[in-house]
This record gives C-alpha cells, structure tokens and sequence, in this order.
C-alpha cells in the first residue's frame, strides 16, 4: 500500500536517503538501525528556505517517525530511583539523530515520493584539532558552493584531505599521499568502492572518526562522474 506523504515529509526522507546513500550502508544498517545524521543539521537543511518552516519540519518529522518510515536515536533506559515501588522499564529515544528504516528507504525510492528538491545535509563535525563541515547540496536548483570538485583540482583536494589526517595527529607519508591520489583518480572513474577502501587503508583507526569529514568530498567525484 502506497504511503501517502506531504512536500516536507518527501524533503526528510529525501535529505536522509543521500546521507545513507553516500555513506554506502548497506540493507543490514536498515535493519539493525544506524546513526544517520543529527536532527538539529536535518532541521537545518530543510528549512533552509522559505518553503518549510520549523512547524513543518516538526509535525513532518513526528508523522514519518509513527509511521515507522524513520527511527530516531540514542535510546536511553528509564532511570529508577533507589527503593522505588514502582519500577519503569524500557526506556525512550533521545532523538539527537534520525535515519531510514527498511520501509523508509523504500518509500523514499518511489517515484511519487521524489521532493521538488532533495537537500544534502550539512553535517557539522568536530574532530581533534578543529571543526569541519560538509557542503549543502540542493538537487533541481544552482546554489554556491564553497568547495568546487572538478578535474584539475586534484592537488586542492589532495590538501583538504592530508589536513583532515593532520588535525588527528597522523603524519602522512609521501606513500599515503599517492594512496589518496589513487583515491581520487578512482573517485573520478566512478569507482566508489575502491577510493573509499583506499581512503581506510590511509585513515587506519581513525577513519570512523573522519570519514563524516573526508567521504563527502570524495563522493562528490563519484557523483560527477556518473552524472549525478
């Protein structure tokens, strides 16, 4: 049965449906639950315009979550004072961040489900030495960018992402500067998987904690090169 949804309902799931799709998750991320991105950053994507407002986003965000299209996180468990007679158990979401379920994903793969615009969340995230941000990125309409990723730039790439290392203390050899390159090139030819396998065999163990920074930049290579 098809699910019925409204303009700011298409644009949550639309924004969300990107971030998992650049984060390349898989079906087992939709059933086991994952942590998409935070509410305050999607609240801030969508309604960057004057189309939804804050009302909206909120009524939209609450209807898509009883509709078990999205499920939002951490889950925090009741707190039971000492010596209590009545003891709660379960607990609640603390609704920090939101991501897709199956049944959102799919949903949100319908044609009918496609928002006029779809918005790219920006995702700010604070790492050892500094604080980064992705861009926001609307689909069907020019914005400026802060950041061009385009054939040629490959050395202002290459720079934006040894500094990302850096700020994590790593030093990068000139052989893990040939691995980003290798990154790169493979980013432009479309080959996703292996920029991002050469991205974690540079990163090492700090990889989960910069690839929300570094992946972005890359994926937009990706992208291009497959028209997107």
């Amino acid at each position: 049965m098809a699910v019925h949804l409204d303009e700011a309902e298409k644009q949550i799931l639309g924004a969300l449906l990107i971030d998992f799709t650049e984060r390349m998750l898989d079906a087992q991320a939709l059933s086991n639950g994952y942590e998409g991105p935070k509410v305050t950053d999607l609240t801030e994507a969508i309604c960057c315009g004057d189309d939804i407002t804050t009302v909206d986003f909120d009524i939209a965000f609450a209807d898509l979550e009883k509709k078990k299209l999205i499920r939002t996180g951490p889950w925090k468990a009741y707190e039971n004072s000492p010596g209590a007679s009545f003891i709660m158990i379960g607990g609640y979401s603390l609704k920090l961040y939101a991501s897709l379920t199956q049944l959102g994903y799919k949903t949100s793969r319908q044609t009918p489900n496609k928002p006029s615009k779809s918005q790219r969340i920006v995702n700010n995230v604070h790492i050892s030495g500094g604080q980064f941000n992705n861009l926001q990125l609307a689909t069907g309409e020019s914005i400026s960018q802060k950041m061009d990723v385009t054939t040629g730039e490959e050395s202002e790439i290459l720079s934006k992402l040894v500094a990302i290392l850096e700020t994590q203390g790593q030093t990068v050899s000139i052989e893990q500067r040939a691995d980003l390159l290798s990154a790169i090139d493979q980013a432009k030819e479309g080959n996703g998987k292996e920029a991002r396998s050469l991205l974690e065999k540079v990163c090492g163990p700090v990889w989960h904690s910069v690839q929300p920074v570094m992946w972005p930049i890359v994926g937009d290579l990706v992208r291009q090169s497959l028209g997107l």
